[in-house]
C-alpha cells in the first residue's frame, strides 16, 4: 500500500469517526429544545471561557520553552506561542497533523532541529496523560455519585493507560539517559539496514531524545510541574465558567469530573474533537449529574464551538503572519537528513 493511500485511509477513517460519535450524540435530541437550550445561554460567559482557554494555552507555551531550553535557551513566548496555536488550527482540520506541523514551525522560526522539538512534543503528550491519570484518581474523591456503574470501563482504561505511559516513559528516560544502550540499538540497525537510511535513523534517535534533555535540568522540573498544574486548571476553570452560561449549578468538583472525562474524547482522532467530545461531555452531564439531554448537548456544542472556532481564528492569524505552509511542513519534518543536528 502507497504512503499516499494508507494517509487516505487514515483521514477516512478519522471523518466516518467523527459521522459516528455526531450521529451518537445527536441522535435521540429534540432540535427545538435543543436551540432553546442554546440561545437561552448567557453568552457573556463564553468571553471568559475564551480568554480562559487563551491563558491556557499560553502557558502551554511557556512551559514549551523550558522543555526546549537545553536545545535553545531564551526562545521567545511569541514563537512558542506561534507554533501551539498553528498546531491546534492544523489539528482542527487533520486530526494528529499539528503535532507533526508544530516542530516544523517552531524549527523555520527559531533555527531548532524539528526531530528534537518532535520530541518536546512526546514529552508534552506524556506529561498530559499523566495529568489526565490524576483527574481519574481525583475523580472518585470528588465525586460520591454513581461513577463505576455509569463509567465501568473508566477504572479499567486507567489501568491500561498508565501502564502503557509508564513503559514509554522508562523507555524514553533509559535511551536517553545511557545514549551508550542507544548507540548499542543502532549499530544492530545499521548490521541489517542500508547505510544511508542507518545514518539517517541514528541523526534522527539523538535529536529525537535531544527532546528530553530538560530531565538534565532538575531546576526547572518545579516551574514545568507549576505550569502543567496551571494549564490544567484554566481547562478546569473553563468548563465552570461554561456552567454559569447555562445556569448549572454544579460546582468545581463537577467541573473536575467533566474535564477528565471530556479529555477522553478529546484524544480520539477527530479533527478538533468534533463528535468525540460532544457525546463524552454531554453523557457526563447528563448520567452523571442528571442534566436534561437537550441542555447537556447545547453545553457541548457551545463549548466546543467557542473553542474551535476561536483557535482556528487565532491560529490562522499565525499561519499567515509566520508563512507557515502544512504541506511543507510534513515534507520537511520528514527530511531530517537535510537539518544539523
Amino acid at each position: 500500500m502507497t504512503s499516499r493511500a494508507r494517509t487516505f485511509l487514515k483521514y477516512l477513517f478519522s471523518a466516518l469517526l467523527t459521522v459516528l460519535f455526531l450521529y451518537l450524540a445527536f441522535r435521540q435530541t429534540d432540535l427545538e429544545k435543543l436551540l432553546v437550550s442554546m440561545k437561552n445561554a448567557n453568552y457573556w460567559w463564553f468571553l471568559l471561557f475564551f480568554a480562559l482557554l487563551m491563558i491556557s494555552h499560553i502557558l502551554r507555551s511557556w512551559r514549551w520553552r523550558y522543555l526546549l531550553e537545553p536545545i535553545k535557551p531564551n526562545i521567545g513566548l511569541g514563537s512558542l506561542f506561534s507554533g501551539v496555536m498553528v498546531g491546534y488550527l492544523v489539528n482542527n482540520m487533520l486530526p494528529r497533523a499539528g503535532e507533526i506541523v508544530r516542530p516544523y514551525a517552531i524549527g523555520k522560526l527559531e533555527s531548532i532541529p524539528k526531530s528534537a522539538a518532535l520530541g518536546t512534543i512526546v514529552v508534552e503528550r506524556i506529561m498530559d496523560t499523566v495529568s489526565f491519570l490524576i483527574l481519574v484518581v481525583l475523580m472518585p474523591v470528588v465525586y460520591d455519585g454513581p461513577l463505576r456503574d455509569t463509567f465501568p470501563w473508566l477504572e479499567r482504561t486507567g489501568v491500561i493507560v498508565s501502564s502503557i505511559t509508564l513503559a514509554i516513559v522508562f523507555s524514553f528516560v533509559t535511551l536517553m539517559m545511557r545514549r551508550d544502550l542507544t548507540d548499542r540499538l543502532l549499530r544492530s540497525l545499521a548490521k541489517v539496514l542500508p547505510q544511508k537510511v542507518s545514518l539517517r535513523v541514528d541523526k534522527i534517535a539523538h535529536s529525537f531524545l535531544d527532546g528530553f534533555l530538560f530531565l538534565k535540568r532538575p531546576d526547572n522540573f518545579v516551574i514545568i510541574i507549576v505550569l502543567s498544574i496551571g494549564v490544567w486548571a484554566m481547562y478546569i476553570l473553563m468548563m465552570y465558567t461554561a456552567f454559569y452560561a447555562f445556569d448549572l449549578h454544579l460546582g468545581l468538583r463537577a467541573a473536575i469530573v467533566l474535564q477528565a472525562l471530556v479529555s477522553i474524547g478529546i484524544a480520539m482522532p477527530t479533527p478538533g474533537a468534533t463528535g468525540s467530545y460532544h457525546v463524552f461531555a454531554s453523557q457526563t452531564l447528563t448520567r452523571l449529574f442528571f442534566v436534561p439531554n437537550e441542555i447537556a448537548l447545547g453545553f457541548a456544542t457551545l463549548t466546543h464551538a467557542v473553542g474551535f472556532i476561536g483557535v482556528t481564528v487565532v491560529g490562522l492569524f499565525f499561519f499567515l503572519k509566520d508563512h507557515i505552509r502544512v504541506s511543507e511542513a510534513v515534507g520537511k519534518v520528514a527530511e531530517f537528513r537535510n537539518e544539523k543536528p
